[in-house]
């Protein structure tokens, strides 16, 4: 796999084009920021008939600093039919590529690359340029409701239920102070299990929000398949591609449900937020 020689050597993340890097970025890592901004260039047509006539060239890569030792150069942009040539897709893209400083773990910003690349659809290229790595935006699948307001198990039972159709839905079961639980069961697609407790921690993400916007409330919305162990491959079945297709749009609705009755921010499994828009476009999405 060739990608231009700017991004040699280096982790290269590929963001379709128009993905914003900086709301990526600051999900995961909250003082991320541009330390370069990048740099459109121009180029002046030559000849009578171009005369005053400016057109664009290839912008100038920036640098965003994630954290202490790390940060990614780019874009290198790149139309689609050289992203076709190089095996990413015929598709413009922008590409990202990874400076790390010796000495610091990068766990942390490995696991970032992968979410992000799952939530806007994009790609990793590792350093060696052995293969793409393209994770499945379908397989992020929770969603979690942080609010301010805890509801009973009552209530957040007659919210959920309607969004739960098809399912045998349980009693709550409220283990604790705060704490509640709602399970719907489904015959063929598994279970989807509402979850209520409060938390002394908050995703990343939320930290860029007015504290009026979320709160310590974490509804969790988790679906649990009838064979657990697919979550965990690469490449799972087929049957199991179409329940979760399916489930999709019930977490969707359910989560929609609990924002409109208790407010707040929804933040998905990879830790973004879901902004209500779209939000409620994957609760109305055709199955």
């Amino acid at each position: 796999m060739r990608l231009p020689e700017q991004v040699d050597g280096r982790n290269v993340l590929v963001l379709p084009r128009g993905a914003d890097p900086i709301a990526l970025a600051t999900a995961w890592f909250q003082e991320a920021s541009w330390a370069r901004t990048p740099v459109a260039r121009t180029r002046r047509q030559t000849g009578a008939r171009f005369r005053g006539m400016v057109a664009e060239a290839p912008t100038v890569p920036g640098l965003i600093a994630l954290a202490p030792g790390l940060a990614l150069e780019g874009p290198t942009e790149i139309d689609s039919d050289h992203a076709r040539e190089a095996g990413l897709g015929a598709r413009d893209v922008d590409l990202y590529a990874l400076d790390v400083a010796e000495g610091v773990d990068v766990t942390l910003v490995y696991g970032w690359m992968s979410a992000a690349a799952r939530r806007v659809g994009g790609a990793i290229v590792p350093a060696d340029r052995s293969r793409l790595v393209s994770p499945d935006p379908g397989a992020a699948v929770d969603l979690t409701l942080w609010s301010p307001l805890a509801l009973t198990g009552r209530d957040a039972r007659l919210l959920v239920r309607p969004a739960m159709s098809g399912a045998r839905v349980g009693p709550p079961v409220e283990p604790g102070a705060g704490a509640m639980s709602v399970t719907a069961t489904f015959e063929y697609d598994g279970a989807v299990t509402v979850r209520l407790a409060r938390s002394r921690e908050i995703p990343v993400a939320l930290s860029a929000l007015d504290v009026g916007e979320y709160g310590p409330w974490a509804y969790q919305v988790t679906w649990e398949p009838l064979e657990p162990d697919e979550l965990l491959t690469e490449s799972p079945s087929p049957l199991h591609v179409i329940a979760r297709s399916r489930v999709q749009q019930s977490v969707a609705r359910i989560a929609a449900a609990l924002w409109r009755g208790a407010g707040g921010t929804v933040v998905d499994s990879g830790g973004f937020v879901v902004p209500p828009g779209e939000l409620l476009d994957l609760a109305t999405a055709a199955r």
